[in-house]
């Protein structure tokens, strides 16, 4: 059975075992060929973490602005209207005193939820594109809708291309690439090549994301645990 050779690693290796000689100027092609592998991975290691955090901030902050643009409104509404209404029955807007601490606490853990954390089990797919919906009970609904207080509960998550394009405006994304490929920063201004740029890394965020090594760990350990332990399970909702 015939061995399919993959690397020039492996190449090497072969060569070792079986004794066979070769030319000493091979030496600095065999780590030169490596070094390029390896500068690649990381490349793409590091693409696959910037484009993740990117994308995650940039759904996050969908949600927060566009359902829970008031949020810190509803406290200073809901005062005024108990005050304006303490001497009248509350039953005529079909609410008790209960209904209003039920409705504002639960309104409270909406808005705590958009820390990130449980933001995920309302994500749903739709015709390959993302979207958040609010789920709110019946008596916060009635209540905000009192306090006229717009809520927005279905939300269109921004698509994959717009946080690739974010991540390539930003310096540091071109830093990195400096250092980890030797290619000039410069490169930022030119923009058919950025726009080359853009498709490929597209491309590779499509065919790489959800693979199997780029898990949790290997995210803790390029990124730092703290905003992967409270954002994983919404990354592997919205990646």
């Amino acid at each position: 059975m015939k061995k399919e050779l993959k690397s020039f690693e492996e190449l090497e290796s072969l060569l070792k075992k079986h004794n066979v000689t070769y030319p000493k100027h091979w030496e600095s092609k065999f780590k030169k060929i490596k070094r390029k592998e390896r500068n690649t991975s990381t490349w793409k290691d590091c693409r696959m973490v910037l484009y993740a955090s990117a994308r995650v901030i940039a759904c996050l902050e969908t949600i927060i602005n566009q359902v829970f643009p008031e949020q810190f409104n509803y406290f200073d509404r809901l005062a005024k209207f108990i005050k304006e209404n303490s001497g009248e029955d509350l039953s005529k807007f079909s609410l008790s005193k209960e209904t209003i601490n039920k409705a504002t606490e639960d309104f409270a853990k909406d808005v705590k939820k958009s820390i990130g954390d449980r933001f995920y089990r309302n994500i749903i797919k739709k015709g390959g594109k993302s979207y958040y919906k609010a789920n709110l009970r019946p008596e916060t609904l009635k209540l905000l809708k009192l306090l006229r207080i717009e809520i927005k509960r279905f939300v269109k998550l921004p698509n994959k291309k717009v946080s690739i394009v974010n991540v390539m405006k930003q310096d540091f994304y071109w830093d990195y690439r400096y250092e980890i490929l030797n290619k000039p920063k410069e490169d930022k201004n030119n923009q058919r090549l950025v726009r080359k740029e853009e498709q490929e890394y597209y491309k590779s965020v499509c065919h790489y994301i959800d693979q199997p090594k780029y898990n949790k760990n290997l995210f803790f350990k390029l990124h730092g645990a703290e905003f992967w332990e409270k954002n994983w399970n919404f990354h592997l909702k919205v990646r």
